[in-house]
């Protein structure tokens, strides 16, 4: 479901949440990009697009009509390495560990991200905008998994159908130990990551900028 689906629909609950101030209170939180950058061929291949102007300049008019609708507390996180996830390797199969092109786009377009919630912040009155660095936990937990308790960085644990073109798993195939792993299928973290990123941002402003997740929560 796109962006603007998932607004109309949140539009049309927020009703509710107003007549008992409730939405202002709330954490509001966007995972957006992978799919973006994934599904058109045109932003992957052309070097002259402006990541800016095609992925974040939109996702900031996004971000604005939900401040319209009563939001004051947003979690915008960035995009983790692309090219270093289990299908992208398995697709391109790159000479390095990662396709070095994917991750590139992915941090261009997380380039725009701190500036563009910064100014968001600072003209949407009573706004609270924090970065969740998924790409920074990405790169911690890549150059030392076995101190994160991950042995493999590089394979997920679901396993991965090479003839399909779509990521899913192979005859329903699981590891027996799916904490073992950086990815659960070829394109998703697994719980272990999950859990890693949102510990991280409890309580690190380096992974949650400027201020981390239980401060943003209290302000």
């Amino acid at each position: 479901m796109v962006l603007d689906e998932q607004i109309e629909l949140f539009k049309s609950s927020v009703k509710n949440l107003r007549e008992n101030d409730g939405l202002s209170k709330s954490l509001i939180f966007i995972n957006m990009g992978q799919n973006d950058i994934d599904l058109n061929k045109k932003l992957q291949y052309n070097a002259s697009l402006d990541m800016g102007q095609y992925l974040a300049e939109p996702l900031s008019k996004r971000l604005q009509m939900l401040y319209d609708l009563g939001g004051r507390k947003f979690l915008v996180s960035n995009v983790l390495p692309l090219g270093c996830r289990p299908f992208s390797i398995s697709q391109e199969k790159p000479t390095t560990r990662c396709v070095e092109r994917l991750n590139k786009l992915a941090s261009q377009f997380n380039s725009y991200l701190p500036q563009m919630l910064k100014d968001l912040q600072s003209t949407l009155l009573g706004s609270k905008f924090v970065l969740l660095d998924v790409y920074k936990v990405f790169e911690d937990v890549f150059s030392k998994p076995a101190s994160y308790g991950i042995s493999d960085i590089s394979h997920s644990c679901c396993a991965i159908d090479s003839v399909n073109p779509i990521p899913i798993c192979k005859n329903g195939e699981v590891c027996s130990d799916r904490n073992q792993y950086a990815f659960f299928d070829a394109i998703h973290p697994s719980e272990v990551m999950n859990s890693i990123m949102i510990s991280r941002c409890l309580k690190d402003s380096s992974v949650c900028k400027p201020i981390n997740l239980m401060k943003l929560v209290k302000a």
